[in-house]
């Protein structure tokens, strides 16, 4: 099977995978304004539901939102916990969660699991808390498994051996993954780490976990004076004083250890720190400093008007500017965001490598605008309806009221915060969005993080801050080194011609009439077939099935002048251009073909491939789409490719990884690929590559 085929499969297998649909938006959507919306009325006193609330004699809280329109109930047990750095064990706090869940000294995971599913009911654990929901009329026996999993979890080593692996291996899958790798090395630069924002969960720290580092959190801190349970749905005061009393009443009270910590210190100029990911297409970008701001502060208000105008959605400044007027990115965002620790002011985009110096530009023009310009009245007025709108919306749900009384415990603010909280929005002005603008988006002593491609990006970014280099733990790293000087007389077609040496030689390719291949793969569990044919004279065949559903996910069909895809039942026929690209695409070893069909080839320069110095090629096929294929210096074998399409989503870059190859019929065949396409990964593995055999001409045949 020809390399390029495989590629191809994986576009289809990765936006299935999802299982989300993406809608193509019409040209009337595109052009909607989305900046205009229905003037703000003026701001009213609101009718918020009310709450009762009750306190047990050990200090437990309760507040009680009764809601009688559905039979349902909600319970959620949180506890005041602050943060707490895990040190060399980071991972502990959350795993204590799974603990919780994994049976009682009443009742075995497989007891608990079995009870739940009878109620259908949704009953589980994290590392401050607890929460339950079900139908009301199971409503003491949803209780009833809280109380004994908050009071009486078993905590066995079993499980937690079990969840440590779990980890694991899902650190080892996402330590590829740009989102991963700029979130642990952005908390490390942002806060520090010796700070609980800062600390990084690693197979390291797991491996250090004891049973004993989870049954001391749990010991220590899951106390009833300092817990806060609140209960919505179908359910009555006296209902609720009479369950809770006869499940929690006995839970002794123990004094619970509080913790603070100094403020990270902010850098006096503005930093870049660039962390290299290997053959990365576009730059994850998150430009970010650190603000004091909480709920209930005199700038709260403010502030949410503020992000409102710079980036908090499709009518945000940022949105504006990088993607609909420069078409940098799918999405731009950012705002300031408070904490009642740390809060931080941060904004973020994905770009091409190429736009990367240019994206940051426009952060920093409109961060330094919304600083010096105020902002127009008619943006003031659009962003405070907005917010009334969406404020009013959220109190339809009891989930809402809940959700404040627990945070007026928690900030101690006054009861009639939220009343009055549209009052406050609609009080903001002018000057009042310049001042906290100046006071939060402080441009002097900035981060500027970006994960990419540190060869292509990282000396073009100089010219913002000092810059430094990092790795994907955070740990201080060492400029790329400069591509590899290229030998005289190496070109694109040098290259090729040799990479066809590599595999065999033209001859071999030639006497192969036709190629079949079935690959496999796992997706979310299930055991993903794939099995293609090409034969010469441009006949193609693939299938993507799922046997344990009888399911074919995608097949794709050409006959030699003319074919079709099919996902879905769908059928769509290949467009003059794809047909073009297929000619090529579709044939047991495309590079053979490209002068014949007059596929451009450049190369661009060398890159480090997994260690490896590698020939970078650009390839135009004659439709015009452009792709970039590596090959090994050493070997001449192509060890990857990556080709940027535009998708509902936005530019999705799919990159390959060509691994294993072994000899069929004298050619080498690549027997494993390795895939990414943003954060989804996949791997398949050839289960049979079998040239000039018998096959059915029937499958070419073109609906």
């Amino acid at each position: 099977m020809k390399i390029k085929n495989l590629y191809i499969i994986a576009v289809a297998v990765f936006a299935l995978a999802s299982c989300k649909v993406y809608p193509k938006l019409s040209d009337s959507t595109e052009k909607l304004d989305r900046s205009i919306r229905p003037s703000a009325g003026e701001a009213k006193e609101l009718s918020i539901g009310n709450y009762e609330e009750f306190t047990l004699a050990n200090g437990m809280k309760v507040y009680v939102i009764e809601n009688h329109k559905l039979p349902t109930i909600s319970y959620s047990l949180r506890f005041d916990i602050d943060p707490i750095v895990e040190g060399n064990k980071a991972g502990y706090l959350s795993l204590t969660g799974d603990l919780i869940e994994a049976g009682t000294k009443n009742r075995t995971k497989e007891n608990l699991d079995e009870e739940i599913d009878f109620m259908g009911a949704n009953i589980g654990a994290y590392s401050s808390g607890l929460y339950a929901s079900g139908l009301s009329k199971y409503n003491n026996k949803i209780l009833d498994i809280l109380a004994d999993m908050a009071l009486n979890p078993l905590m066995p080593q079993a499980e937690l051996d079990k969840k440590v692996n779990e980890n694991i291996t899902g650190l080892k899958a996402g330590e590829t993954n740009a989102d991963q790798i700029m979130s642990n090395v952005s908390g490390i630069i942002l806060y520090g780490k010796s700070h609980p924002y800062g600390e990084i969960m690693t197979e390291a720290t797991l491996k250090n976990i004891t049973l004993q580092d989870c049954k001391n959190h749990y010991n220590t801190y899951f106390k009833p004076n300092n817990a806060l349970l609140t209960i919505v749905g179908d359910i009555t005061l006296a209902e609720a004083k009479s369950l809770v009393k006869s499940k929690f009443e006995n839970w002794k009270k123990a004094e619970v250890p509080t913790h603070s910590y100094d403020f990270p210190v902010l850098p006096k100029t503005p930093q870049v720190y660039v962390i290299h990911k290997e053959g990365a297409v576009q730059s994850n970008i998150k430009i970010s400093n650190l603000v004091k701001l909480k709920l209930g502060d005199a700038d709260y208000e403010a502030v949410k008007v503020l992000n409102n105008i710079y980036g908090s959605g499709f009518s945000g400044r940022l949105f504006k500017n990088l993607r609909e007027d420069k078409e940098y990115t799918y999405g731009a965002y950012g705002g300031v965001n408070s904490n009642k620790l740390v809060g931080n002011f941060s904004s973020s985009a994905k770009v091409r490598n190429s736009v990367t110096d240019s994206a940051i530009e426009q952060f920093l023009f409109e961060i330094n605008r919304i600083r010096t310009e105020k902002v127009n009245p008619e943006d003031i007025r659009n962003a405070k309806n907005y917010i009334a709108g969406t404020f009013a919306q959220a109190l339809e749900s009891p989930r809402t009221i809940a959700r404040f009384a627990a945070r007026i415990a928690e900030y101690k603010l006054d009861k009639d915060y939220y009343k009055n909280y549209l009052k406050r929005i609609d009080a903001v002005t002018t000057d009042d969005l310049l001042r906290v603008a100046k006071k939060y988006m402080t441009p002097q002593n900035i981060n500027i993080i970006v994960v990419g491609e540190a060869s292509e990006v990282g000396e073009k970014l100089a010219r913002f801050g000092t810059l430094n280099y990092m790795d994907k733990d955070g740990n201080k790293a060492s400029a790329p080194a400069k591509a590899t000087k290229i030998a005289a007389g190496v070109t694109a077609k040098t290259v090729i011609e040799n990479y066809i040496t590599a595999i065999g030689g033209k001859a071999k390719i030639e006497a192969i009439k036709n190629i079949s291949s079935e690959f496999g793969m796992k997706m979310q569990g299930m055991d993903v077939v794939i099995k293609s044919t090409v034969a010469q004279n441009n006949k193609y065949y693939l299938n993507v099935s799922i046997p344990a559903m009888g399911m074919v996910m995608q097949k794709e069909v050409m006959n030699g002048a003319k074919g079709y895809t099919e996902s879905r039942g769908k059928v769509t026929p290949l467009t003059a251009d794809e047909i073009k690209d297929y000619t090529v695409e579709k044939s047991i070893i495309q590079e053979l073909n490209y002068t014949k069909h007059g596929v451009k080839t450049s190369l661009l320069g060398t890159k480090t491939i997994n260690g490896k110095s590698a020939y970078e090629i650009e390839v135009t096929m004659p439709s015009g789409a452009k792709s970039k294929d590596y090959f090994d210096v050493e070997s001449g074998l192509k060890v990857k490719s990556a080709k940027t399409e535009k998708t509902p989503m936005g530019e999705m870059t799919m990159t390959s990884f060509f691994e294993n190859y072994k000899e069929v019929n004298g050619v080498k065949f690549p027997h494993t690929l390795k895939q990414e396409a943003g954060p989804q990964k996949m791997e398949m593995i050839a289960k049979s590559i079998t040239a000039n055999g018998t096959i059915d001409e029937s499958i070419f045949v073109v609906k």
